[in-house]
This record gives structure tokens, C-alpha cells and sequence, in this order.
């Protein structure tokens, strides 16, 4: 049985809106109701305040209709058979997400939403992106500009510092715009080398499926979860921001 939290998302916007003494967006009839979080992989693990179970909770308060995870759709296909026939993922890169095999897939079964696979990496994209970034790492010519790179690592973890792992802070602005310098620099450096691996176009790719999976409910009234790495939050984002047929929910309420 459903809950009330969409009652209970549109009265905190109602709420919201009138302290500040101006209307607040409201959903359409039609929109597609989505929310993104932000996923830590092996961290959820080793984290108290962003654990497997905290996840586990904001999943199930949210109630999608639809998961869209961050697997390749091959990479998908195996990883659900194998859940369907062992009641375990065994496939190599969703063993990487704890949020899938021990979360989503096991949440599947209870609440019946649809996973949805996203994810736009290949093994080929994968491959030549280790080969490019260990030849760049040994080129003396490219010297200073891994040098700017480890000065935008070195800014990144002074603004997470002490709060990585903090559900809240990574699903705030502050946490993306810390995101954004490190990963722009690194696409201004390198982007060019990395092809269909470079950040800005590996997240073109990811936005590009999404878009075709929320294409495919335009007006079904249905509610989206988008499950991905922390770091692609911003970007994908700023993708759906001009979609007219979605209503963005901040997930900050779930946690």
C-alpha cells in the first residue's frame, strides 16, 4: 500500500512557497514525478550515516514506480537473470554498486517497481579509457597539466572533507558545485584525449538513455528514481532541468 509522501512533498513545497511569499511549482497532472540520489558504492559499506540501510529507507519512502540504475543495459540483462535464478547479481561491475545487489535488487521483489538500466559505459569505453589515462600519467609533455588536475583533486577534498559520506551535504548544491570544478577541469585537461570516455561526453551518453527511458512514460504519471554514482548528479541534473513533461523532487527530503 502506498503511503502519503507525494501529499506529503507538495504540502512542504506549498509550505516553502508561501514563507517566502511567492508561489511554489507544482507538478501536472501528467508529469513524470522523478528524484535523483546520489549513490557513494563501496563507501555505503563503510559508512554509519550513509549506509546500505539509510539508502535501503529513502528508496522505499520515495516509492518509485521505476528505478533507472547505473548498469549498462548487457551488463543489466545478466546481473537480473542471475538475481532471478540465484537470488544472487554475480556480474563483475554490479558487484562495484553494493546499492544494487545488496539494495535494489533485493528491493525489487518486495515493492515491484521497474529497474530501468541507464548506464552508457562500455567494456571497449572502459578499456581505452584506462589505456589513455596511463599513457597521459607517463607523459612528461602533459606534466603541468596533471599538475592542474592534483590542484583541483586537492580543492574537491578540502570542500567534502569530514563529510563525504554525508547523504545531505551530497545532495546539496555546495556538494555539486565541489564536483563541478574538480570534474570541468578534468574534461578541460583531458577531455579532448579521453573521447567517449571523457566526463562531458560519458555523461552526455548516460543523459541521452535517460531521456529515452522518460520518453517512453511521458504521461503516464509515473515515479522515477535515478540511482547513480554521486559525481554525475549535477550533470545529469542540468540535463532534465528543460524537460517540460517532468517534476524534479530535491531528495534532501528523504534523508
Amino acid at each position: 500500500m502506498r503511503n502519503n509522501f507525494p501529499f506529503l512533498i507538495l504540502l512542504a513545497l506549498l509550505l516553502s512557497g508561501c514563507a517566502e511569499d511567492k508561489p511554489s511549482p507544482m507538478p501536472s497532472s501528467e508529469d513524470t514525478i522523478v528524484t535523483m540520489i546520489g549513490a557513494i558504492h563501496g563507501q555505503h559499506r563503510r559508512s554509519d550515516i550513509y549506509s546500505l540501510e539509510v539508502l535501503r529507507k529513502a528508496i522505499v519512502q520515495f516509492e518509485p514506480d521505476i528505478i533507472m540504475v547505473e548498469l549498462p543495459p548487457d551488463r543489466f540483462e545478466t546481473a537480473s537473470a542471475n538475481f532471478d535464478q540465484y537470488g544472487e547479481v554475480r556480474e563483475s561491475r554490479a558487484d562495484d554498486f553494493p546499492e544494487l545487489i545488496d539494495v535494489v535488487f533485493p528491493l525489487r521483489a518486495d515493492m515491484g517497481f521497474e529497474m530501468v538500466p541507464v548506464a552508457a559505459w562500455t567494456q571497449e569505453i572502459a578499456e581505452d579509457r584506462r589505456r589513455i589515462v596511463k599513457r597521459l600519467e607517463s607523459d612528461p609533455v602533459r606534466a603541468q597539466d596533471w599538475f592542474a588536475y592534483q590542484a583541483a583533486i586537492r580543492a574537491y577534498n578540502r570542500a567534502v572533507s569530514g563529510k563525504s559520506d554525508d547523504p545531505r551535504f551530497i545532495h546539496s548544491r555546495a556538494y555539486d558545485a565541489a564536483v563541478k570544478d574538480r570534474q570541468e577541469t578534468y574534461q578541460r585537461l583531458f577531455g579532448d584525449d579521453l573521447g567517449a570516455g571523457g566526463w562531458q561526453a560519458i555523461n552526455a551518453a548516460h543523459l541521452a538513455q535517460i531521456h529515452a527511458g522518460l520518453d517512453k512514460i511521458k504521461g503516464q504519471k509515473k515515479r522515477v528514481l535515478i540511482l547513480f554514482g554521486a559525481w554525475h548528479k549535477y550533470p545529469i541534473l542540468e540535463g532534465l532541468e528543460a524537460r517540460p513533461d517532468i517534476f524534479l523532487v530535491d531528495p534532501i527530503s528523504l534523508f
